[in-house]
């Protein structure tokens, strides 16, 4: 058996904070503050958290001890680590293709979230813009009132479908964004990426915090805690019956703590042997769960406050929020702090996304220090603007079809759960529905058959020989069957 691998020009955390932040920025997203919300409230709110929960414990956090302990055992970048740790354990380096798939998805993932938070840094600036409008003509009582202060409910629910008719002014806030994350991830692992992480995180949580207070206390507190944390029995039996539920809490637990797309296999490479991987894996699993849980009680009573609907899917903080937040005393603060944070989380996962590709580019770890660097630095840039060229196909074809174009006709594969899709939505359902489970599936199956029980033993270092049995039966036969169960039901066509 091959021993532990030895890193030789390879970057690395400066510490356990530093890493613990790294990774639940990663992890902490527009996953928590605009999927999972919505995907809570067209599940049942508690009955979807309740399943979440177990979901993310059972199946969730195993997978990311496997990844974490994959990544800082093979070192290198996300292909280099699978490929030597194969080829240590008398296996085929063909496993390898497990990283270029999540390397893919995350380019893909990246290419449109990129777009999405562009929309975000819209609604922020347009807040901004109008806050400064209200004090022009009102003077220093605008801060007290509502955002978008004189515009009709239909003026504000038009908004996103304005930006949509305007793909230009999309193209500039998706650059603008894409053009942040580029920077940050040149700079490498502790002067970027680090850097960066230490300053956003500790602002994304204080502002968190800020927000749920207020939101308790201005809004419908009772009806939302209610809501997120008393589980409906009944919608739980119905779900899971037809096995709807079940997929979606596992499908959001994968998304959330990015799971399958190899991002935290390669923040893996960079720990420190030091670093304690099981301990590391609950904090950002506990922290990752407790920031979409709290996101929640910064969102649902004020949505319960204005008689609005929590199960408002994905338009929940476009078009719902935005209304509400100009009927709220202090709306237009509330407003700008929200949006602000949602780009600071948006950014400390885009920055995960770029660095999978861009680790590969570095090279592996016999380069110079001086030649991963300037490959660190093209590979940011050229990777960066592929995803950039990509994200204006998807910017079009979100363009309404009345203004036709090439990308708002084209469905790139018309058939099964692709059915008339266009280029946004086939990225989005290729790497929701098969390619990020797929990454996760093949990832378990890796580090539970591939990777010889002695090495992840030594490399994992559970405290205890009971836990470290618990965790291989769940990486080896618990967590691929879930996932391969959700990856087929993920294919199945919806029914009208």
């Amino acid at each position: 058996m091959a021993g532990p691998t030895q890193v030789n020009n390879e970057e690395h955390w400066s510490g356990k904070a530093a890493f613990t932040l790294a990774a639940i920025g990663s992890a902490v997203g527009l996953g928590n503050l605009w999927r999972f919300p919505y995907v809570a409230g067209e599940n049942g709110g508690g009955a979807f958290v309740l399943v979440y929960i177990l979901c993310v414990a059972v199946i969730g956090l195993p997978v990311l001890v496997a990844e974490l302990m994959v990544g800082r055992r093979g070192g290198g970048s996300a292909v280099s680590a699978v490929a030597r740790l194969a080829r240590n354990s008398g296996n085929t380096v063909a496993w390898a293709a497990l990283s270029w798939i999540g390397m893919i998805a995350c380019f893909l993932i990246l290419s449109f979230y990129s777009m999405i938070a562009g929309w975000v840094i819209f609604y922020l600036v347009e807040m901004v813009r109008d806050l400064f409008v209200g004090i022009g003509q009102d003077g220093i009582g605008a801060v007290f009132g509502g955002g978008f202060a004189g515009e009709t409910s239909e003026d504000i629910s038009g908004k996103l479908g304005g930006l949509f008719q305007s793909p230009l002014m999309a193209m500039v806030y998706h650059a603008i964004f894409m053009g942040v994350t580029v920077f940050i991830v040149a700079r490498g692992v502790k002067g970027g990426i680090e850097s960066a992480v230490t300053i956003l995180m500790p602002a994304f949580f204080i502002m968190l915090m800020v927000l749920v207070v207020f939101s308790l206390v201005q809004g419908e507190a009772l009806m939302a805690i209610d809501y997120l944390f008393k589980p409906n029995f009944e919608i739980l039996g119905q779900r899971l019956t037809d096995g709807s539920m079940l997929t979606n809490a596992l499908g959001q637990a994968f998304f959330s703590i990015s799971l399958g797309s190899v991002m935290m296999l390669t923040y893996g490479i960079y720990m420190g042997k030091d670093q304690s991987i099981p301990s590391s894996a609950r904090t950002v699993v506990v922290a990752d769960t407790a920031v979409a849980l709290i996101a929640g009680l910064a969102m649902f009573p004020i949505v319960f406050q204005f008689g609005m609907e929590p199960a408002a899917g994905p338009a929940l903080i476009f078009n719902t929020l935005p209304l509400a937040f100009q009927q709220m005393p202090f709306g237009a603060l509330f407003g700008i702090a929200f949006f602000l944070m949602a780009t600071f989380a948006a950014l400390t996962s885009s920055i995960a996304l770029l660095e999978v590709s861009t680790a590969f580019a570095d090279g592996d770890r016999d380069l110079s220090p001086e030649k991963k660097k300037s490959r660190r630095l093209w590979g940011a840039i050229l990777i960066g603007f592929a995803c950039f060229v990509v994200g204006i196909a998807h910017i079009y074809s979100m363009v309404p079809v009345d203004t036709p174009n090439f990308f708002n006709q084209w469905v790139p594969l018309d058939f099964g759960i692709f059915a008339g899709a266009t280029v946004f939505d086939f990225a989005d359902r290729l790497t929701s529905n098969v390619m990020l489970p797929l990454g996760g599936f093949l990832v378990s199956l890796f580090a539970g058959w591939v990777v010889t029980s002695s090495a992840a033993r030594e490399e994992i270092g559970f405290k205890s020989e009971r836990m470290f049995k618990i965790w291989h039966v769940l990486v080896r036969y618990v967590c691929p069957a879930a996932v391969f169960v959700v990856m087929v039901y993920g294919l199945i066509p919806p029914t009208s």
